[in-house]
């Protein structure tokens, strides 16, 4: 079992914060679970990385269970980059990032 070391990238954190402040103006119970279940799945890549599908570019889709949300990483030797928090629609992310 490989372990290994999980970077966020401060624009995956800022989407993360922008979708906790989204539920927590509807329910601060609901943005409470939303952080939560957020946070372990961030803490869950250090060993679970390479268990999520990889699409044509590498990146890697953990789709939350409770939330209509992917945790997109990418794993490269002993190390994961967490590089975007989005809707479970990742067409929006592309066209956010559409170079």
């Amino acid at each position: 079992m490989s372990s290994f070391d999980v970077e966020v990238l401060p624009e995956a954190e800022a989407e993360a914060r922008e979708a906790f402040l989204w539920y927590f103006e509807r329910s601060p119970f609901a943005a409470d679970a939303f952080r939560v279940e957020l946070f372990d799945a961030i803490d869950s890549l250090s060993v679970t990385a390479l268990d999520w599908p990889e699409d044509d570019d590498g990146s890697r889709h953990y789709h939350l269970k409770h939330f209509p949300y992917r945790v997109l990483h990418e794993a490269l030797g002993a190390k994961v980059t967490v590089f975007a928090i989005v809707r479970a629609s990742p067409s929006r992310w592309a066209r956010k990032h559409a170079v």
